[in-house]
């Protein structure tokens, strides 16, 4: 099998380290700040920040993880395993969750995952792809006022199942912003990747921030260009999507 084909399989695409900066520089507001990376893969995101701990189910790219942020605490095995058995919690998280869909997210993995959704209030379809729970359980785990910022698939703007995870967003978080981005952030995968910032957990905001970027650039906050959508607005008129 191919290094790309055992990608597409695992859902694990590398993200290049300058959005792994931008998204850590924003998240992280102090070096005390502990972050979190619920599918860390090679370490690119907690080497971006010392105080970090990732989770990654794959061995080898745990051992690389380890090597790549030696800093870090890396975790290796099943992320919803580990959530469900963790008492720490973090100021911020940040990553690239595993993009695999429904076809192939399944068995014990998926049922420990959706069954935590369920627990906190994120009732999700059996049509969900792994990367909803993921942010879903990874959000559940920050400390009052915590932030996150994540690569997302551009499905979180227009798929059904993603709409109960931006509902939960917006009753937990003061801000939620979603960036669509037009020019590939990886090259050589068809998938389009966008971007979700959420700041202030414990809050709620009554709108979406939604903006539309041509392309990324290394930047340490988010656009400060957006349309506010009503989160009632979003339901009715938008049809719980956001489309550029």
């Amino acid at each position: 099998m191919t290094e790309l084909s055992l990608q597409k399989v695992s859902g694990a695409y590398y993200t290049p380290d300058w959005v792994c900066s931008s998204l850590v520089q924003w998240a992280v507001r102090g070096t005390a700040d502990r972050l979190l990376d619920p599918s860390c893969g090679d370490g690119r995101f907690v080497a971006a920040h010392r105080n970090s701990v990732g989770v990654e189910q794959n061995r080898v790219a745990a051992e690389h993880a380890r090597n790549h942020a030696p800093a870090a605490t890396i975790h290796q095995g099943d992320f919803f395993s580990w959530a469900a058995g963790t008492a720490e919690r973090f100021d911020c998280a940040a990553g690239n969750p595993p993009f695999i869909r429904y076809q192939t997210f399944k068995g014990d993995v998926r049922a420990r995952a959706l069954s935590q959704c369920a627990a906190i209030g994120v009732e999700l379809t059996g049509l969900t792809s792994s990367w909803a729970p993921f942010l879903a359980v990874t959000a559940s785990l920050l400390r009052s006022g915590g932030r996150m910022a994540f690569v997302v698939p551009a499905e979180i703007g227009h798929a059904p199942y993603a709409a109960p995870l931006l509902e939960y967003l917006a009753e937990h978080f003061f801000v939620v912003h979603v960036v669509a981005v037009r020019d590939k952030l990886f090259p050589g995968l068809s998938e389009d990747c966008w971007l979700l910032y959420c700041a202030g957990y414990g809050g709620e905001t009554k709108e979406l921030r939604f903006s539309a970027l041509a392309a990324f650039s290394a930047t340490k906050v988010p656009p400060a260009q957006y349309t506010k959508v009503p989160v009632g607005d979003w339901r009715e008129n938008w049809k719980r999507r956001l489309r550029p």
